[in-house]
């Protein structure tokens, strides 16, 4: 079943589009509304008299011509923040729609491009809301996502039938289905969907929905999503998760792991593991899991090598214990000396030296261990 034709979303920013259309009919043209979501972490906040701030402006236009501006400011606990642009007067087909998002306090320019799909409908009128995609931006490879459309329409007997398709960056489908059904609301069809994202590679995705009326398409949406990686930090694999949970856990809590019978009993030694380091347990979520989560994803991306994943690399483990240094100095062509970098944490106070000896981008640490070690105990209130 391949129903879709997309473009490739390259971006790993939160910034993202979806869209819907208004098919064409024979005598008419039709109409898409398209909807820019920000958050927060693709503006740099300042401070102001009442808090942080951001400020940005969206430029956009459709197959290079309809030039569309828009632009706000405000408190950056207010994100997400949409912006919607409608296009009239568009002929059956794809169209191209490019949107600029520029930080007005830093100057940064986030740009993408989206293909956007107006069909040709020879029959009543049909319509639609944007794909509504929960949880919506960046998710994790495990598990699924939830998917909710609205499709207007004229009386009928039947209900047809919609397909949704997820595709990677090379338009292949890696995830496709029916949708289900629910027309009790006069005029309004509500199809949901529950895509099954456990397997996945990391990258930006794009969703397509259509709703097929025989072999034609009468209404379609779009929308994209961010993948990250999923990482086993439950014990699914007892040696994978030693070797992402090692730099923060103690000896004991791995031989616990390394004990632990079967799934089961595994699970529960690192529910106990995360829950021990839970800032704030009344919370529905882990502050400390989902921060060692992103961790580990720029670890994998940042520090690995040829044959040494970045969890397994000095710098990974120094990361993954305190996260980013607050002043990093590269030397790599220093005379008479190897290639280093030195890492300053301001609290507690720290410096580090990593020395590639070999010339191949493998840092070694200088200092020794237990005076990471000592840092990290100081700034964890769970390990005293």
């Amino acid at each position: 079943m391949t129903l879709f034709a997309v473009a490739s979303i390259l971006s790993l920013t939160g910034f993202s589009l979806s869209w819907s259309s208004t098919p064409a009919q024979t005598d008419s043209t039709g109409s898409a509304v398209v909807t820019v979501l920000i958050h927060e972490n693709d503006l740099v906040a300042v401070t102001t008299d009442h808090g942080p701030s951001v400020s940005y402006e969206i430029t956009a236009t459709v197959d290079g011509g309809e030039f569309q501006r828009r632009g706000g400011r405000g408190a950056s606990s207010s994100f997400p923040v949409s912006e919607v642009l409608e296009y009239s007067s568009l002929e059956p087909g794809g169209h191209i729609v490019a949107v600029s998002l520029t930080d007005l306090e830093s100057g940064s320019v986030i740009h993408l491009e989206e293909e956007i799909t107006v069909d040709l409908l020879g029959g009543s009128l049909w319509s639609s809301g944007a794909l509504r995609i929960i949880p919506e931006g960046v998710v994790r490879a495990n598990g699924n996502i939830s998917l909710s459309w609205n499709v207007y329409v004229s009386e009928r007997e039947e209900t047809p039938q919609a397909a949704y398709a997820l595709l990677d960056n090379s338009t292949e489908i890696v995830r496709e289905g029916w949708f289900e059904s629910d027309a009790s609301a006069e005029g309004v069809i509500v199809y949901t969907a529950n895509p099954v994202l456990t397997g996945l590679s990391r990258g930006r995705y794009r969703l397509t929905s259509a709703v097929m009326e025989g072999d034609s398409v009468v209404a379609s949406a779009g929308s994209s999503i961010s993948v990250l990686d999923a990482w086993d930090v439950w014990g699914d694999d007892p040696d994978e998760t030693a070797t992402l949970i090692r730099p923060i856990a103690s000896s004991h809590e791995i031989r616990e792991l390394e004990r632990a019978g079967g799934l089961g009993d595994r699970n529960s030694v690192m529910a106990d593991f995360w829950n021990l380091r839970d800032p704030y347990p009344a919370t529905r979520g882990n502050e400390y899991l989902e921060q060692y989560l992103l961790r580990l994803d720029y670890i994998s991306r940042t520090f690995s090598t040829v044959g040494s994943l970045g969890i397994n690399t000095d710098m990974g483990v120094v990361y993954a214990k305190l996260g980013d240094p607050d002043i990093v100095a590269d030397f790599p062509f220093e005379l008479g000396n190897y290639p280093y970098v030195t890492w300053e944490y301001f609290t507690p106070s720290l410096s580090l030296t990593f020395v590639d000896h070999g010339g191949y981008g493998y840092y070694e640490l200088v200092e020794q261990w237990e005076v990471v070690d000592r840092a990290f105990n100081a700034r964890e209130e769970w390990s005293q």
